[in-house]
């Protein structure tokens, strides 16, 4: 896969925080953590609320719009919108990017 510039200099990108970006004609959620940054789909596939809008706590993502909850470090669902724990919720996971800091600015590793 290659590796596409996003744009966002890692130094500016304060932890915490969220930033959809467009990379190379996609859409990507950008999530910085306390020491790493991470790249995912950037709307919830069950309703496609758009997450940069959602809240982060930790590693936990909530979308804005049915409070389905993703982990950010994997991609993961932790609840559907219906407090429904996988596997049995009807939620799919995010996909997770590689994502690499040259220079000071994040690049995203894409299919």
């Amino acid at each position: 896969m290659p590796w596409k510039a996003t744009g966002v200099a890692a130094a500016a990108f304060v932890p915490g925080t969220l930033r959809e970006v467009t990379v190379g004609g996609s859409a990507l959620l950008l999530v910085r953590g306390a020491e790493e940054i991470r790249a995912l789909d950037p709307y919830c596939p069950h309703a496609g609320g758009v997450l940069a809008e959602g809240t982060l706590e930790g590693s936990r993502l909530a979308c804005p719009v049915h409070a389905a909850i993703f982990d950010t470090a994997t991609g993961g669902v932790i609840e559907d919108p219906f407090g429904i724990s996988p596997p049995t919720g009807g939620v799919d996971p995010l996909t997770l990017y590689p994502v690499r800091v040259v220079a000071g600015m994040v690049e995203v590793d894409l299919p």
